[in-house]
């Protein structure tokens, strides 16, 4: 999908339609013009799953608050693509272990009586950026 720069416009127009601002001498030849399809193409839904089975070929929402996973998490990292960040909902009286690769950022902490929100990142490799966080 391209990408909007900051000084674009949004056109609602078909693509294979040529466009002569009023006023400007600019035509589709001179300036981007974005469609709905050019936006819509780069839209991704999350696609719910379960388990702890980490993948990051598509986004997706593992478990929910209501049914939290248990247990250790690994990955699959199979196809993995970059930008792609996971969610997982997970609650346990220890904490789980996590792939050799995951590295923690910023300072959250599992927590065994709450239930605990993880963000992961794959970064390349083996290396999956991750952060935990509790519902306040």
């Amino acid at each position: 999908m391209p990408t909007i720069p900051n000084n674009e416009q949004f056109v609602g127009i078909s693509s294979s339609q040529d466009l002569v601002e009023k006023g400007s001498a600019q035509t589709n030849s001179a300036r981007t013009i974005y469609t709905y399809s050019d936006l819509k193409l780069g839209s991704q839904s999350a696609v719910a799953n379960t388990g702890t089975i980490i993948s990051f070929s598509e986004t997706e929402i593992y478990n929910t608050s209501a049914a939290a996973g248990t247990g250790n998490i690994t990955n699959d990292l199979t196809n993995a693509q970059l930008g792609i960040v996971q969610k997982l909902y997970h609650q346990e009286g220890s904490a789980p272990t996590v792939p050799a690769g995951w590295i923690l950022v910023g300072s959250g902490t599992y927590s065994t009586t709450a239930l605990n929100i993880i963000y992961a990142e794959w970064c390349g490799g083996t290396r999956v950026e991750y952060w935990i966080a509790q519902p306040a």
